[in-house]
Formats: structure tokens, C-alpha cells, sequence
């Protein structure tokens, strides 16, 4: 087993986080110049993880490994569990694969070890989830875009949702989605897919991407969706005034608004969420 340790800009580092979409990090360190953080990965696995990677940062025009450490096998697994504490997003509770839930106060969610480890939940998906029992209803019909772990997918259909689509341009990411559907009993169609090859009409949409990612791609989405549009991945006050402007042009209105701050240390920098309608 290895432990890579990377360097990126910080501005960049969500960026990183949506193109390796399928892995786990650990942040290390992060402040307003560089984001340190650490990805595990088996023995077999390292040098295509290494050479995906470097790609991304060749994309990126910036990034660099630190360090690279070996770390015995049976430390590993108990690493995860240290490290993976249960989280509340009500009404769901975010629990690692190996735990059972006994109560009956909140809906569990199980994820993966490998994807749940070091990621704290992004306060982009917190969001999302905390929108979705007010808007997805007993036998709606959801897709979710970009769905990486299947966490807002597998939330979707746990709320009741009749037929629940999730899809994502890396392959890896659609595995981790099915196993993720798997360890929850629910049935999600998790299927590798562009946003603009969508062809059916669903109830909601979800979308938790990158305000560059909608840039490209946003105009494939309102034709697919008949009651409510959830958006998130929109950072600080200039991209969700670039984001408003793109949803007034494609006729839709704002329903509600939320926001949650990066980090407890930087409570001005606000991620937020949307949820829209036809106008």
C-alpha cells in the first residue's frame, strides 16, 4: 500500500478533485496559496494513479508530488475506520460500509471505504442532500449528473424515488456508484454518460459540478427535467452571479437558495445551492 502526497494551487484543487473523480483524498493541509493532500492506492495501482494524476496536472498547468510513503497492509483498513466518523446531513446519516445503523431518527447512507475516506463530505453535497426531501417525492423520476460515489442517487431513492438514473463520464466513478447502490439495497441505473447525450425527461435533476463544467455544458440540461432542478458546486459571489445569469437565459427561476461556508476558519468563502424551476 502507498500514501502519495501532492501539491496543487488551491484554486485548483476542486478542479483536480472533478477530473479524478473515483478516488478518496485526504487533505492534509490547505490554506489560500496551495491545498496539500494524500491519495492511497494498492501496490498494483500506483503507477496508473501516478500517470492519471500527472495528467490532470499537465492539464491544470500546475501540481507536484511530495512525498511517497509505504504503509503496511494491516494498518490500513483500521486507518479508515479511524479516520471515517458517521455524518449527519438530516434527515440522512453518512456511515461507512462496515457499520450498522440501529436507529430509526435518520435515513443511513453507506459508502465505500476507498471513496468515503478523507473527503468530510464536500459542502457542495451537503447541500444537495439537505434539499432533496423537500423536493424529491415518492415516485419521482431523478437523474443525477456527475454522480461520482452515487451518494445523492442512492439518498434520491432511499427518499422514494421510482426510477432514479445516475451517470458520470469516468468509469471508475460508475463502479464506485454501483457498489455504493449495492451496500444500500436500492436500484440506480449508474451508466458511464456525457451530460449532453441525456435522452429522457425526469421528475428532478441533480447537479452538483463545477461552475466551468455548466459553463460547456448547461444548456444540455433544462430540456430534461419537468418539476425541479438542484444545483450546487457554485463558489463565492462571482460564479453564482455567473450561474443566475445562465439560468435566466435558459428561462429558469430560483425556488430557494442555499449556501454553507467553505470551512469553519473561512466563513465568508460560501458554497451554494440552488434549486430552480420552469419559468
Amino acid at each position: 500500500m502507498k500514501k502519495l502526497i501532492y501539491q496543487i494551487p488551491t484554486d485548483l484543487f476542486e478542479l483536480f478533485v472533478v477530473e479524478l473523480n473515483g478516488y478518496g483524498l485526504e487533505i492534509i493541509n490547505k490554506d489560500e496559496e496551495n491545498t496539500i493532500f494524500a491519495i492511497y492506492a494498492e501496490d498494483s495501482e500506483v503507477n496508473s494513479l501516478k500517470s492519471a494524476v500527472n495528467e490532470i496536472f499537465e492539464d491544470l498547468g500546475n501540481g507536484k508530488i511530495v512525498l511517497e510513503e509505504d504503509l503496511q497492509e494491516e494498518n490500513w483498513e483500521e486507518k479508515w475506520k479511524e479516520n471515517f466518523k458517521p455524518i449527519e446531513i438530516p434527515p440522512f446519516i453518512i456511515i461507512p460500509e462496515w457499520e450498522i445503523y440501529k436507529e430509526n431518527e435518520l435515513i443511513p447512507i453507506k459508502l465505500k471505504i476507498a471513496q468515503a475516506f478523507g473527503t468530510g463530505l464536500h459542502a457542495t453535497t451537503q447541500l444537495v442532500l439537505s434539499l432533496l426531501p423537500k423536493y424529491v417525492k415518492k415516485g419521482d423520476s431523478v437523474l443525477d449528473i456527475g454522480t461520482g460515489t452515487g451518494i445523492l442517487a442512492i439518498a434520491a431513492a432511499k427518499l422514494g424515488a421510482s426510477k432514479v438514473k445516475a451517470i458520470d463520464i469516468h468509469d471508475k466513478a460508475v463502479e464506485e456508484c454501483k457498489i455504493n447502490a449495492w451496500e444500500n439495497q436500492v436500484n440506480i441505473d449508474c451508466e458511464e454518460k456525457s451530460v449532453e447525450d441525456i435522452d429522457d425527461l425526469f421528475d428532478v435533476i441533480l447537479a452538483n459540478l463545477q461552475i466551468d463544467i455548466f459553463r460547456k455544458y448547461f444548456k444540455y440540461i433544462p430540456s430534461h427535467f419537468k418539476k425541479y432542478l438542484i444545483i450546487s458546486g457554485i463558489f463565492k459571489d462571482k460564479e453564482k452571479k455567473e450561474f443566475l445569469d445562465l439560468a435566466k437565459a435558459h428561462n429558469l427561476e430560483i425556488v430557494e437558495e442555499i449556501s454553507k461556508p467553505e470551512s469553519p476558519e473561512k466563513s465568508e468563502d460560501l458554497w451554494y445551492a440552488f434549486v430552480l424551476k420552469h419559468s
